[in-house]
């Protein structure tokens, strides 16, 4: 049976609505805030494998919907800020990092012991711990400036653990992972031009266990980003 002219204006009216209410929330998503799936492990114990996190994508600068325009600065990032930076190896997936150093800053990493500006990054560790499978774990609280955050090392593991010195660059910042010795960062890739951060992360939306049939994370859903190792459950 065909549909009356009246019915079929109610039916475009309806898919204008869903239309314009789906601009809306891909723009919104574009310009301010959106979210992202956390694939590594490179940010542990803050942040896991499978964690969703919250990003305001206007933290640092308002770009056109959908392209890599800015238009407009919206603040500056600080050191100790939980950043997602554009994929520094060209691939799709951004990285999520901590920002350890701002324009001109010296950066330099002795036996794991973070310098910034020639001046040592306070950091406390905990006892070692060891995973089931024997592998030895160190969690520390690292201070930057008046903000703390945990770390991880893996001592038995080869890694980066002497690092620089380096002064970071005007317009570009230094990153590194939260689990030090299982995290490429700016070690690898150097440091990266503030137009390429997309935002800054300020916590998890919820979170799903990589081993998918073990289901989500309850005790990870809206919470903010911890800032003592002693917290971490991982």
């Amino acid at each position: 049976m065909p549909l009356s002219a009246e019915k079929k204006a109610v039916i475009l009216k309806d898919i204008r609505q869903l239309v314009l209410m789906a601009a809306i929330i891909l723009t919104g998503r574009s310009v301010l805030a959106d979210w992202y799936v956390v694939p590594t492990g490179s940010m542990k114990p803050t942040i896991l494998e499978g964690d969703r996190v919250f990003v305001w994508k206007s933290a640092y600068q308002i770009r056109v919907p959908f392209t890599r325009i800015r238009l407009f600065t919206t603040g500056a990032p600080s050191r100790g800020d939980v950043v997602v930076v554009r994929n520094p190896d060209g691939g799709s997936v951004p990285f999520v990092k901590r920002l350890i150093g701002l324009p001109g800053d010296k950066i330099e990493l002795k036996n794991e012991i973070l310098s910034v500006n020639d001046q040592p990054v306070p950091v406390e560790f905990l006892p070692e711990q060891r995973t089931e499978d024997g592998e030895v774990v160190i969690m520390g609280t690292e201070k930057l400036d008046t903000r703390s955050h945990p770390v991880r090392i893996l001592p038995d593991r080869p890694a980066l653990r002497t690092f620089g010195p380096i002064v970071v660059p005007e317009d570009e910042v230094f990153l590194m992972g939260d689990n030090r010795d299982e995290s490429r960062d700016g070690r690898f890739f150097g440091t990266r031009p503030i137009r390429d951060l997309l935002g800054r992360a300020v916590g998890v939306m919820w979170s799903w266990n990589p081993e998918f049939v073990k289901g989500p994370r309850w005790n990870r859903f809206v919470r903010g980003f911890i800032t003592d190792a002693a917290l971490a459950t991982q």
